[in-house]
């Protein structure tokens, strides 16, 4: 396993990148989100040194509030030229590695009609992915009514797409609280990353592994299932606010991994 964290955009990008080196983590999810990381206002060339000289992989985080479910098409052009713009950023700073959160599609469109547009949408992002030696991943959401089936037809239709699989996301709402096996099971071939946070089940609190005092997810059961699968890679300890709380879940889980 190789273990990391994810810049928080209100911060100074710079100060990020030293802090997640001098901390022992092996690689920065970098969340191109603004302020801090926006695609248009950061000196990128400074990024890319600054990562050279930490020492730290890199996977590349593009911004969920891109509106590709947008009804407007003007809207939504708008918003794919954000993600690709996205990949530029990532091969020019290196990354094999950019993810994407899944947001559905334009509710006026049937299943079927979603379906073909998020193809069409995702064929366009791993085109301009592998000209610049990038793969594209899909996240899963919150929304976990019917996520999983959307997602067999959609990684169906699209076999080149990557899966970033969030432990925390499929925690909420659920009725078994346990998704990971399932997607796993389905889509274990197109599983590129995890992140890993906790929660109580009635929202994506981002909370340090163990905090919930009900409804958390059992870390240890998770590690079984990833292990099970043979998934031995990336994972993101999206664990926000204190920081000495980011380093205890981080040294539970490398204990528990």
């Amino acid at each position: 396993m190789k273990l990391g964290v994810m810049n928080n955009p209100q911060n100074d990008l710079l100060a990020e990148i030293d802090w997640i080196a001098a901390n022992g983590f092996d690689f920065i999810d970098l969340a191109l989100e603004a302020p801090a990381a926006a695609l248009e206002t950061t000196d990128w060339k400074s990024i890319r040194s600054a990562l050279s000289k930490s020492g730290l992989d890199l996977i590349c985080h593009a911004a969920s509030y891109y509106p590709v479910n947008n009804p407007s098409p003007l809207v939504r052009r708008a918003a794919l030229d954000e993600l690709r713009r996205s990949v530029d950023v990532a091969a020019h700073l290196g990354a094999t590695l950019c993810t994407t959160r899944f947001l559905g599609w334009p509710a006026h469109l049937a299943d079927a009609s979603g379906y073909e547009f998020i193809k069409q949408l995702y064929t366009i992002l791993l085109r301009h992915g592998a000209k610049k030696g990038v793969q594209i991943a899909l996240e899963n959401s919150v929304r976990n009514t019917h996520q999983l089936k959307y997602f067999r037809e959609i990684f169906h239709r699209l076999p080149d797409l990557r899966l970033l699989y969030d432990i925390g996301h499929g925690n909420v709402e659920t009725a078994a609280q346990h998704t990971t096996r399932d997607y796993l099971f389905a889509l274990r071939e197109s599983l590129a990353h995890v992140h890993l946070s906790d929660n109580d089940g009635s929202s994506d609190g981002h909370l340090p592994l163990g905090a919930p005092a009900s409804g958390g997810i059992d870390i240890e059961r998770e590690i079984r299932t990833l292990h099970s699968f043979g998934y031995d890679g990336t994972i993101t300890l999206q664990v926000f606010g204190d920081r000495r709380l980011l380093l205890e879940s981080a040294a539970l889980l490398r204990s528990l991994w």
